[in-house]
């Protein structure tokens, strides 16, 4: 029934042969190992593996586009009680 198909979690970015860059598009962060680097989807959309909607950013990067995608800035953040 499944001949021929990958049985786990292969994911669309690893189909698609997309390999990280050393350096960091945004920043340009030179990495010491490839886990400082992340893929970012321009798009959002994580099906969407066109080369121009990947971008190989640093972790610092990364998580910085997820707080200006949200519409966070740092004094919105307030400790929990």
């Amino acid at each position: 029934k499944n001949a021929g198909k990958k049985v786990g979690g292969v994911t669309a970015l690893q189909r698609s042969g997309y390999k990280k860059r050393k350096k960091c598009e945004l920043c340009g962060f030179k990495a010491q190992d490839k886990s400082q680097m992340d893929v970012l989807f321009v798009d959002g959309d994580l099906r969407n593996t066109a080369t121009t909607n990947l971008k190989t950013v640093c972790a610092n990067c990364q998580r910085l586009q997820g707080v200006r995608r949200l519409g966070w800035s740092v004094g919105d953040l307030v400790a929990d009680d």
